[in-house]
């Protein structure tokens, strides 16, 4: 395992940052690991900021028909948590882990928000790092309202592979960490919907999948 300033450097938080400063963001950064279905914190939780390391983790909250509603798949390198500073509203999000395993770093808002005080460089790593975050969640916003469910489900894929996935013969690679309920929840549709589409693309080729893998075609990704 890399130490802690190779990720906030390879994510972006430490960036131009001098060795003091990354130093002392390292030591009020919390390594954590958790398995898959574990929960990273629950509605109304403590004011905490995460950064995920390696793995996936779904955040999600109640409807009002008691059914989860996932509203983000955090990826490496993303922020999650609370992470407006200043908003004091309720929170009635939580967070569990996705894949088998996963690796957080995690820390306290306040504290983040003390040394960011007397660091401007920090402050301005952080904010475009939230800045990131909330056009993602802009761009998947603008998506579920403006496209069916098929061109939703290719979004998600789209992602993915950007993020995560390796190229092999003419198919994009990425580890299979979500249920068919799971999908569902993402691009809001039901689960029969996402299997029947998914068998589809099964048949025609474009997809194949198990419990390990999920693997796309190279020219679906590309429409």
């Amino acid at each position: 395992m890399e130490p802690k300033n190779f990720y906030l450097k390879t994510f972006n938080m430490a960036t131009n940052l001098n060795e003091m400063q990354v130093k002392e963001l390292c030591d009020n950064i919390t390594h954590k690991e958790a398995k898959k279905g574990q929960v990273v914190y629950a509605k109304g939780g403590d004011k905490k900021i995460f950064l995920m390391v390696c793995g996936k983790i779904k955040v999600s909250e109640i409807n009002e028909k008691g059914d989860e509603m996932i509203k983000e798949l955090i990826m490496p390198g993303e922020l999650f948590g609370d992470v407006l500073l200043n908003y004091e509203g309720p929170n009635y999000e939580y967070a569990e882990i996705a894949s088998e395993r996963a690796i957080y770093y995690v820390i306290d808002q306040k504290q983040l928000a003390s040394m960011m005080q007397g660091n401007h460089q920090l402050m301005m790593n952080y904010m475009a790092k939230v800045s990131e975050k909330f056009k993602n969640l802009e761009s998947r916003y603008i998506n579920m309202i403006s496209k069916d469910v098929k061109a939703r489900l290719i979004y998600c894929f789209k992602e993915w592979a950007r993020k995560e996935g390796r190229k092999l013969g003419g198919m994009v690679i990425v580890k299979s960490s979500l249920t068919h309920s799971d999908m569902a929840s993402l691009v809001s549709t039901s689960r029969q919907t996402v299997t029947e589409i998914l068998n589809e693309w099964k048949e025609t080729g474009e997809i194949s999948y198990d419990r390990k893998e999920m693997r796309f075609s190279e020219i679906m990704l590309a429409n």
